[in-house]
């Protein structure tokens, strides 16, 4: 909803590119299918995402985060895992991406840590597909990786973009957002 940021933060050029433009295409370089989750009527922001990702609309989406998940994870169905990644996060390395998801196993939940700080995307196997379909509200998944804490899998990464989350615009005088110094 971007109420923080005092605009949709979606569209905002981190280097002359919209935010979700640069999350979405960071995570198709990696993943062979991202499913990019949007409200009704969100077509500008499909527009971004396509053609390199596929578009589900989460027709409650105004209820949270939690059912805009729970949208994306229905559309998963059939696949091993899922990984939530935040269009405000912009600079995830795909380096990362790639180990995250060397990490991605039968009954995991695979999660980065960066400075002891948890940080996204984080995986979740099919196993957990039903517990995440049932969210509601704006906690995401939180209640699912604390409700299965033998099954969590942690990277150690060095990699400051995991936890990285844009937030509010940048200063009058900076029309770029840098990632933090790792």
């Amino acid at each position: 909803m971007s109420r923080r940021f005092g605009g949709d933060k979606r569209f905002h050029p981190i280097d002359g590119t919209p935010m979700l433009a640069r999350t979405a295409a960071r995570y198709a370089e990696v993943f062979p299918n991202v499913l990019v989750v949007v409200a009704p009527g969100d077509d500008d922001a499909a527009a971004l995402v396509r053609p390199r990702c596929d578009v589900v609309v989460a027709e409650d989406a105004r209820e949270g985060m939690g059912r805009s998940l729970a949208a994306g994870v229905a559309a998963a169905r059939g696949h091993a895992h899922v990984f939530v990644g935040l269009a405000d996060m912009p600079f995830v390395e795909a380096t990362t991406l790639r180990r995250l998801r060397s990490l991605a196993g039968p009954g995991r939940i695979v999660r980065p840590m960066f400075r002891s700080r948890p940080g996204h995307p984080v995986g979740f196997a099919e196993d957990h597909f039903e517990a995440l379909s049932r969210l509601r509200g704006d906690e995401g998944a939180r209640e699912v990786v604390a409700a299965n804490p033998r099954a969590l899998v942690t990277l150690w990464t060095d990699d400051p973009g995991v936890t990285h989350d844009i937030d509010q615009p940048p200063a009058a005088a900076s029309a770029t957002h840098k990632p933090p110094a790792a």
